[in-house]
């Protein structure tokens, strides 16, 4: 924001007073030429011409008691006039162009003023008067972006509030038919929720989520949380969930879970829970999106994370005791020997290691839970107490 730097010259001075002194003329000059010239202001009826009078002659009278040295920097007319262009929707191209109409009709008048003087103050003047002009237009230029900000700040809050009530309230049919129009969802129609964590706070899991979905015809609505991203997708029919599917694996950054597909906003709070419940399915710290009920045997076990963690204990308790190092590498063999479909020969290939090595390693794990991969009960236990180590760590 531009500031004046001492005072005007006494030259200057003069030329002001005598404009103050016809400052509802020049208050009246200026509001006819900003609506025959500048269309936001003549079209626009929210802004009666007693309300553009009075703003044009507050702000004339505060630039011209400063140029005239009465009062000193008075921006408060140009904040006030900057907020209230911005809340009637009046552009801020018009709004600085009315500054600039008036800094061309105090010129033309300063000038006559000056001419009948006799001074040889042009120059000074001039100079004072733009500047005058540049500091009131950037005051209230910046009211306008700010009040454009906490516009948009304060309808993100109170989108936030009307989600956390649809994911987490039970809420009456009164008030879901106007979260629904609030937030343009349909009362009844196909939805999924979508609950990402990134394991990062404030780290967005899904970037550019809402876009691309926007692109594949799917409506959604975001909650922000302090680890998670929660979206409400409205698809439109059944088939628009592989193309939203797909747009996630995309940009996925973490964990993403999606729950089943609904059909009205009433059952949002149990896809909420379904769809958190899904991600929790995936190994923490992967890039990975499932759906509610598509890995069935993590889905028991993060439904019930206490049963999940005593049956781990219980099961390969012996081998979580150990050192960190000692704990991986027979974890890790184990987990790998399972994706192999039980064939010690592969893992061996996969890690680079001696057949023996691996055989080695099984035998250990079942000295110490008392399980013998060879038997199928056995080998059962121990693949489900795995995946509940896996998921809880």
């Amino acid at each position: 924001m531009t500031a004046l730097i001492g005072p005007p010259a006494n030259g200057s001075e003069a030329v002001a007073r005598t404009l103050l002194a016809d400052i509802d003329d020049l208050a009246s000059e200026l509001v006819g030429r900003i609506r025959a010239v500048d269309h936001a202001y003549a079209e626009t009826a929210a802004l009666p011409e007693t309300v553009l009078r009075t703003a044009v002659h507050d702000n004339l009278e505060a630039m011209l008691g400063q140029l005239a040295g009465i009062s000193g920097r008075r921006l408060q007319a140009a904040t006030e006039v900057g907020r209230a262009k911005a809340e009637l929707g009046i552009p801020l191209a018009a709004l600085l162009h009315a500054y600039r109409l008036a800094g061309r009709l105090i010129w033309e008048r300063s000038l006559a003023t000056a001419d009948r003087s006799g001074e040889n103050i042009l120059p000074a003047l001039g100079s004072e008067v733009w500047r005058l002009i540049d500091d009131y237009s950037s005051a209230a230029a910046d009211a306008y972006s700010g009040f454009l900000t906490e516009r948009v700040t304060r309808a993100d809050a109170e989108r936030q509030a009307m989600l956390r009530t649809l994911f987490y309230s039970d809420t009456d049919a009164a008030s879901l038919a106007d979260i629904g129009r609030m937030l343009h969802l349909p009362r009844a129609g196909v939805f999924v929720v979508v609950h990402a964590e990134s394991g990062v706070p404030s780290a967005n899991p899904v970037p550019g989520a809402e876009g691309g979905l926007r692109a594949a015809y799917v409506h959604s609505v975001w909650l922000t949380e302090s680890d998670a991203r929660i979206g409400l997708l409205s698809l439109g029919n059944q088939r628009a969930l592989d193309h939203s599917l797909t747009r996630l694996r995309q940009i996925v950054s973490g964990r993403v879970g999606v729950s089943r597909i609904f059909s009205t906003l009433s059952m949002t709070g149990t896809a909420v829970r379904e769809a958190e419940l899904a991600a929790r399915c995936i190994h923490p710290g992967s890039n990975s999106v499932t759906v509610y009920g598509h890995t069935p045997l993590p889905l028991v076990l993060v439904s019930a994370p206490e049963a999940a963690r005593s049956l781990a204990g219980e099961i390969l308790g012996p081998i979580l005791e150990l050192d960190d190092e000692d704990r991986d590498t027979l974890l890790d063999t184990l987990d790998l020997w399972f994706d192999c479909g039980g064939s010690n020969t592969e893992v061996a290939q996969r890690l680079n290691y001696h057949r023996n090595t691996i055989h080695y390693r099984l035998r250990r794990i079942e000295t110490l839970t008392g399980r013998r991969c060879s038997d199928p009960r056995s080998a059962a236990e121990l693949y489900v107490a795995l995946r509940a180590v896996r998921l809880g760590s």
